[in-house]
């Protein structure tokens, strides 16, 4: 999918995502954070490379770490609540494909944390919805818990942003225009 029309691919992931049942969107984001977690890493270790300020990579590097933290708490929440492993659903994980976006280009790190923290807010509405409409309360206090972690992945790009001399008020200009903030 080309990200230029993220909004379309947005909506039509949406649509996809909530033609599943709960039980194939808990796979879902299960193995969606595992991706995130991967592209995370990559991001760690290019920034590494291009020797950008050494709390950068540490910051990209606690994210992938947190993801696949998160990605660890779906799959306990899924074998407790369905009695077998996940598998994967034929989506793509929509975290990932946009935050790859960053990859294109990793030198430009406007684009970079305009990737990074749109993401974020998208998982953080993502998962907001998903706590509206479950009826599991486990699954609910999860996603609840999971979009304020999103939030704070958010903030925490948006200081490092900051620190980095980064246009934020544009970015989040931007961001806002696509209605993610």
């Amino acid at each position: 999918m080309r990200m230029e029309n993220l909004e379309d691919t947005l909506k039509k992931f949406r649509d996809m995502l909530l033609s599943l049942s709960e039980k194939g969107i808990l796979s879902y984001w299960t193995f969606g954070e595992y991706e995130e977690a991967k592209i995370y890493w990559e991001l760690a270790k290019k920034a590494e490379e291009l020797r950008l300020p050494p709390s950068l990579v540490s910051t990209f590097r606690v994210l992938a770490k947190e993801s696949e933290e998160h990605g660890d708490g779906l799959r306990r929440l899924y074998v407790k609540t369905y009695g077998e492993e996940p598998k994967k659903v034929d989506l793509p994980y929509i975290e990932a494909v946009s935050l790859a976006r960053a990859l294109e280009d990793p030198s430009n790190i406007d684009l970079v944390f305009r990737v990074a923290m749109e993401t974020e807010l998208i998982a953080k509405k993502l998962y907001e919805h998903l706590a509206s409409i479950t009826e599991n309360e486990e699954a609910k206090g999860l996603y609840e818990f999971l979009a304020n972690v999103e939030w704070t992945h958010y903030q925490r790009l948006r200081g490092e942003a900051e620190l980095m001399g980064i246009n934020v008020g544009k970015i989040e200009e931007e961001i806002r225009k696509k209605g993610f903030l």
